[in-house]
This record gives C-alpha cells, structure tokens and sequence, in this order.
C-alpha cells in the first residue's frame, strides 16, 4: 500500500468515526457550575479557567500559566490529511481571555487542537510566555516563534520510576516537571495523526494530519508562594494514558497534589483510567478537561460530550475510586474555579 493510499484510508476511517459519533445520542450531565467571581475574602486564591479542549488559564496570587488553548477547532470534515487547515485568528481574538502575563504555555502533545493556535497566541497575546513540550513540539513551531522562547522537555521528563528535573519561570514563581505519558487511541485501537518531527520544520504544518503527536507529556505544576514552597501542586495530562505511563512518581518534598486535571476523551481505549491516575494522584480535587466535542462547536453556545465517549460510565468509574473527602468538577467552557488556600473553604 502506497503512503498516498494509506493517507486516504485513515481519513475514510476517521470520518466513519466521527459520523457514527454524530449518529450516537450525546448529552450533558447536569453538574453544577463553579463561581464566576472570587469571595472578597480569600486570600491569594488558586483560579483555573477552563477554555475548551486541553486548554486551562491557571493563576495564583500575581503569577500565571496557560496550558495550551484550541479555539479554531475546524469542523470534521476538515481534518483530513488533504484538507488545509490554519488558525480562526478572529475566534481566537474573541475568545482567548487576557494572557498578556503568563509565563509558560504547557503542551502535552502536537496535534493540531493543542497546537496550531499556540503560534497566533505566543506571538500576538501571551508575549512574555515561553513553551514547553516535547521535540515534535518544537520542531513543529519552529517556523513561527523565537527558538529562544521553545522549550524541549523530552530528555528532562520523569516517569513513576523516576522524578523528572523541576523547570522553574522567568519569575521564579512557578515551576514544572514532565512525565512521561501516553496518548490514548482514537478508536477501536486506532490511533490517528502520530509520528515526530527530529528537525525544525520549514513552516507550520498545513492540514491536520502534518500536526504529529510526538512524546505525549504529563506535567507536574506547582505555584510556589513567596519563600519559595509550593503553596499548590496540580497534575495536568491533555489525554488519557496507559499506565504506567502519566503516573507520578515519589517525591521527597512530602507535598499533596491537589488539583488533578483528567482527560475523558478516549479513555475506554485504554485500561483502568481513571482509576489508575486517581489512585497515583490522591488528589483533593479533580478536573474533566477535554469533555467536550470541539468539532465545530459553538464556544458561546451549548455544548456536547465528546463524541464515541460514555459520559455516564467515566463518571461512574471516577465515582467508585475517588478518594475520601475528594471531590471533582466538569467545568463549563470559559467558567472559573477558584481554590482557596488550605485549611480554607474552596469556591
């Protein structure tokens, strides 16, 4: 089978995919969602703004992070490897919330909905930022964001074996390790649009299927308050993983997580998630990020569950491993979550 052929019949499976996807019955649990403004009387509050896909806008105290945003989200028929696709720069200008003092943009793979809007949004809004992820990463945005501002991770990350090394930002404020992860299968076994980039590349990639994955990174993040001590530690993954790969190892620093943020999509392709990172992170809070069907959604509107994904049995699953006195939110999309410092009451 030629490379050509090839191409044509991973598309033909994936739009069979996604129109059986549509064919199913979708709906959204009815959980409730977080404030939108912070209590007056909090303290140097932990906020997390889900912005859709893998994206969350992170802030404690006078420091922030963003994990990588996707707003353009082109419609399914588009994401085939001959179709041209290219940042919605008008949808990214209505929706991306004020980045102007992030830090770091955290990226745990480079598939085009984690990806492609990064360069827009480095170069016009998140300024003062700098990106971390893996060498496919890199390589890919080399063609549109200064290679000072890139951050390879892959020989830095750790694995449950082992810690990985602590990258600290430009403020000293926050820093992050990478974990050796896992991008769960799309369908049936099927996992689309993988590969890696070993050298920089001439220009972005034009169609869906030239954002390759690369080495899928887990990330540790801890907000460190004003001697240095992480005040919050939060475990991010932007896609389901296969255990043992996304587990956090031991650290000697004695520090809870406590914030989780989990990926539904896809998590019946692999075996014993959530559980697995439920009971690796013991975290006092968890997060469903990437819930929703970002194929052409409407961000203003309502939204749907991720198509070929069983809503009710991830959260059944999730339900029978929580931890005692944990709890978990599925946020809507550009709501605030605020934390409070411990022995406080969240919001």
């Amino acid at each position: 089978m030629t490379k050509k052929h090839s191409h044509l019949l991973m598309l033909i499976s994936a739009i069979l995919i996604l129109l059986s996807g549509c064919s199913s019955k979708l709906h959204i649990p009815t959980y409730a969602d977080a404030p939108a403004t912070a209590p007056a009387a909090m303290q140097h509050p932990l906020s997390i703004q889900y912005l859709g896909v893998g994206g969350h806008l992170i802030k404690y105290d006078d420091v922030t992070l963003l994990t990588a945003p996707s707003f353009t989200n082109p419609h399914f028929m588009r994401v085939g490897p001959f179709m041209p696709i290219s940042t919605d720069k008008e949808r990214v200008d209505q929706y991306l919330p004020d980045v102007s003092d992030a830090e770091m943009i955290l990226v745990g793979h480079a598939h085009y909905d984690h990806l492609m809007d990064v360069p827009y949004i480095m170069n016009q809004y998140a300024t003062k930022a700098d990106v971390y992820g893996s060498r496919t990463m890199a390589n890919t945005l080399m063609p549109a964001v200064p290679a000072e501002r890139i951050h390879v991770m892959n020989d830095l990350m750790g694995n449950i074996s082992k810690p990985g090394e602590w990258v600290y930002s430009h403020s000293g404020r926050i820093r992050i390790m990478a974990l050796e992860s896992f991008h769960a299968p799309h369908f049936m076994g099927m996992k689309f649009m993988q590969g890696t980039y070993d050298e920089p590349q001439e220009s972005l990639p034009w169609h869906a299927f030239g954002w390759k994955e690369g080495q899928t990174l887990a990330f540790l993040i801890d907000f460190l308050d004003q001697n240095k001590e992480p005040a919050y530690r939060i475990f991010y993954q932007d896609s389901a993983s296969q255990e043992p790969l996304g587990l956090v190892p031991e650290l000697d620093d004695q520090k809870d997580i406590d914030i989780a943020i989990l990926c539904p999509a896809s998590f019946s392709q692999v075996d014993n998630y959530p559980e697995s990172i439920v009971k690796n992170t013991q975290a006092k809070h968890f997060i469903l990020g990437h819930w929703e069907d970002f194929f052409a959604n409407d961000l203003s509107g309502e939204q749907r569950f991720v198509r070929n994904t069983n809503q009710d049995e991830f959260i059944e699953r999730l339900n029978a491993v929580l931890p005692a006195g944990s709890d978990w939110t599925l946020p809507a999309l550009f709501s605030i979550q605020y934390f409070a410092p411990e022995g406080a009451s969240a919001q």
